[in-house]
């Protein structure tokens, strides 16, 4: 028994014997295996503290100007309560509105005000998040130089060096702290700013995003009654909403807030109006100092016998970003202030039969403002949005049966006038139907068809005026003295100002469609459709192409015939006229433009319609070898064309003999020339033709043209007197050019008879015959004169 005791005694020690010893041999590992422990930075020799000292203070001084020019989080910090104030106001307002079944196009308008404000909220968070990334790399850049500058205090022999050197070590130490601690203040700062701004982000993407789903209900309702019958309101309702107010104090609120947060707004909006009408001013004056020039000049000039309401208008258009967060309020006395000028304009330009619509438009605007202001009271919208129909159906009939249609007169064209019947017969049809929808309940359909018409009709009165301002100072632009002084505006002048007003128009229409289509709340999803459409792609094998891609590249070959037809004009109508070039180098240089810019848009357009231009290298290659075979003739004349352009051997205005032809080179093509030959015809030479085989140019160095009269005389008359009686006939005659002087001399002797020939020149080459036919009866009269027989 004891044995066995002394035997599991025994086990037992030796088993904890080798733990402990197992322990000791992991613990010696871990010992004999360093612990990792932080990188300590290497300490600056004590020979590089000069430099090194220098460098890190510089480092320092820009950390420093850089942290105190530095005035975004400041900037932020001034307007961000102010903003932040006024989305408050915005948001609560909305909520309202949302609340009382506002029209699309008054959900629109909502939607870009929040858009606008996320940009500019979008815009501080990232100027915030570079602005705390620089922070973070100056302080982290601070922290290394304030760990390696202490690491370089504690060197040993730094204690055997000058005082003065540990100071200034202990200096710069100090000044590298206080500078991290300003960073780490302005980073603390801005995390918290942008905080702020994350705040007001989602508090505007909560109100967007009801926005957005009211919008979605509208378009997806506009066929479904959200409203009850306006005969089913209870009595009650009337009472109710008859004691409220009709401009509710949260739109005063944020209205004051607009005014108060962008108090320079309406102060450049007065200096741009102040500006415009010192420039409607001036060209008044102009105006009044070419009436007496151009009698046609006053009826088309009564904008600016008007000029503040032509100043008002116009500054409007440049003005129109300034208050694209304006608040529904002023928007509506903006838009007053926009038609009473509109409206006074009008009064000028339009026909007196159109007076009664102009004036109409002005009422509805207001009853529009009127209806927008009474949003939250359903009632009372729906009783004003009723008689605002029913007054505009009643009136319409009234123009129809009283006559009040325009006729076609000087200041209507027919055109207009059945642009302005059609509107009357659609306004029919719209407002009717409004009142019917409003009446039954079925809100977003009225106000879609009735706030579409309206706002169409207000902005075509606008943008009508705006043309025919544009047109007036088109037409006093283009005659003043600066650009009179171009020869190319002072020779078409009519249809430069035809082609300008045309484009004005064209845009104008463009823009008022496109507004239109909005209103009616179909641009956006016509603008889908249309995107799709073109971007569906055509597969055939390895080629894919689409619409879009077709239409880009006529586009492109279109845009590039107009560029070369535009440059051209422009060359021969002014450019040409200012150098003093040889004959027929400007017809030269016109037609190489004109192929030098259709291949480059050509090669555009094939780029654009996604053809690998390298590809298009290879087949051209290949297309020339296998197609000069059996287009030699057409390429060889292209390359004839070429080398005429080029070398010039004949111009245009020639006067050449091609074989039996003699006529004027009238057109030299990139494939044959035209020319026009005495008898009225016109010749098509081929290029190699001229090339190749003889041509006579008799204009080719001169414009002269050598005329020859052949006479034969009976003999006994002196060979001298003959000479001189004829050279005295070439002399005075008026066809006749004085130097080379005249020629005559005796050419033949027969037994009875004595030929003589007279030869002159002529610079009138293009009817040289006549001038020969002339000088040959004058040597008959003289001859006569003389007593000369002829044989």
């Amino acid at each position: 028994m004891h044995r066995v005791i002394r035997i599991g005694f025994c086990i037992t020690c030796c088993w904890v014997l080798s733990g402990d010893i197992a322990e000791a041999q992991q613990s010696s590992a871990a010992t004999a295996q360093p612990s990792p422990t932080k990188s300590e930075p290497t300490p600056i020799p004590l020979s590089e503290f000069a430099s090194k000292g220098h460098s890190a203070a510089e480092s320092l001084r820009d950390i420093e100007a850089s942290l105190s020019n530095d005035q975004t989080i400041a900037t932020i910090e001034k307007r961000l309560p102010q903003l932040a104030n006024e989305i408050e106001l915005r948001t609560a307002q909305m909520a309202k509105l949302l609340a009382a079944s506002m029209p699309l196009q008054v959900l629109h308008y909502m939607e870009l005000d929040m858009q606008t404000f996320r940009d500019e909220l979008s815009t501080w968070n990232h100027e915030l998040t570079e602005h705390t990334k620089t922070l973070d790399d100056q302080i982290a850049q601070l922290d290394r130089l304030s760990k390696v500058w202490k690491s370089s205090l504690r060197l040993p022999e730094l204690s055997r060096t000058a005082p003065e050197i540990v100071k200034r070590v202990q200096s710069l130490i100090d000044s590298i702290s206080r500078t991290q601690q300003t960073a780490e203040s302005l980073r603390e700062r801005g995390l918290s700013l942008q905080g702020r701004v994350l705040e007001a982000t989602a508090q505007l993407e909560t109100t967007a995003a009801a926005i957005e789903q009211t919008q979605a209900n509208a378009v997806r309702n506009l066929f479904v009654r959200d409203s009850p019958p306006i005969w089913s309101v209870w009595v009650q309702t009337w009472k109710e909403e008859s004691r409220a107010p009709f401009i509710r104090r949260t739109a005063v609120s944020v209205f004051a807030a607009y005014i108060r947060h962008r108090p320079t707004v309406f102060l450049l909006h007065a200096i741009i109006v102040l500006l415009l009408l010192f420039v409607v001013y001036w060209f008044r004056g102009e105006i009044h100092k070419r009436i007496k020039e151009e009698p046609s000049l006053p009826p088309a000039t009564p904008v600016f016998d008007l000029p503040v309401a032509t100043a008002i208008m116009l500054s409007f258009l440049i003005t129109g970003p300034i208050y694209s967060t304006a608040p529904l309020f002023l928007q509506a006395i903006l838009g007053g202030a926009l038609l009473i000028p509109t409206v006074l304009i009008l009064h000028r330009v339009v026909d007196r039969a159109l007076f009664p619509i102009i004036n109409a438009l002005l009422v509805f605007y207001f009853l529009d403002q009127l209806r927008l202001i009474t949003a939250p009271l359903p009632l009372w919208r729906r009783t004003i949005f009723s008689a605002e129909m029913l007054s505009a159906t009643l009136f319409l009939i009234w123009l129809i049966r009283s006559n009040h249609l325009p006729a076609v007169s000087a200041s209507t064209t027919k055109l207009f006038a059945r642009v302005i019947r059609s509107a009357i017969q659609i306004g029919l049809v719209v407002f009717p139907a409004a009142l019917l929808a409003n009446v039954f309940g079925y809100l977003n359909l009225a106000n879609l068809l009735a706030d579409g018409a309206l706002r169409s009709a207000y902005f075509a009165a606008v943008l009508y005026a705006v043309v025919r301002i544009v047109e007036e100072l088109i037409v006093i632009s283009l005659g003043t003295r600066l650009l009179a002084s171009v020869r190319v505006v002072r020779l078409n002048r009519p249809m430069l100002q035809r082609r300008l007003v045309g484009a004005a128009k064209f845009l104008a229409f463009v823009y008022w469609l496109s507004l239109t289509l909005d209103f009616f709340a179909v641009r956006a999803p016509l603008i889908k459709s249309i995107e799709a459409a073109l971007r569906a792609n055509l597969t055939i094998g390895s080629l894919s192409i689409s619409l879009g891609q077709i239409l880009i590249f006529l586009a492109t070959v279109w845009v590039s015939f107009l560029a070369s037809s535009f440059l051209r004009f422009l060359l021969e109508e002014d450019i040409y006229h200012h150098w003093r070039l040889a004959r027929g180098i400007p017809q030269a240089i016109s037609t190489i433009v004109h192929y030098a810019i259709l291949l480059l848009g050509f090669l555009v357009a094939l780029a654009a319609l996604g053809v690998d231009l390298t590809k298009v290298t290879i087949l051209a290659g290949a297309f020339t070898v296998g197609v000069g075979f059996g287009l030699q003739t057409v390429i060889n004349n292209f390359v004839c064309g070429l080398i005429l352009l080029f070398e010039r051997p004949i111009k245009v205005g020639d006067l050449v003999q091609i074989d039996t032809d003699v006529g004027e080179v009238r057109r030299i093509g990139v494939r044959a020339c035209v020319i026009r030959t005495m008898d009225g015809a016109d010749v098509i030479v081929p290029n190699g033709t001229i090339i190749s085989n003889k041509v006579t140019n008799w204009t080719l160095s001169d414009r002269c043209r050598a005329v020859e009269v052949s006479v034969k005389v009976a003999r006994g008359v002196a060979s001298q007197r003959m000479v001189e009686v004829l050279k005295n006939v070439a002399a005075n005659h008026p066809g006749i050019i004085k130097e080379p002087a005249p020629q005559a001399y005796p050419v033949d002797f027969a037994p009875g008879t004595v030929s003589f020939k007279l030869r002159a020149w002529t610079d009138r080459y293009e009817d040289w015959i006549q001038v020969c036919s002339d000088l040959a009866a004058a040597v008959d009269d003289a001859l006569t004169r003389e007593n000369i027989k002829i044989a």
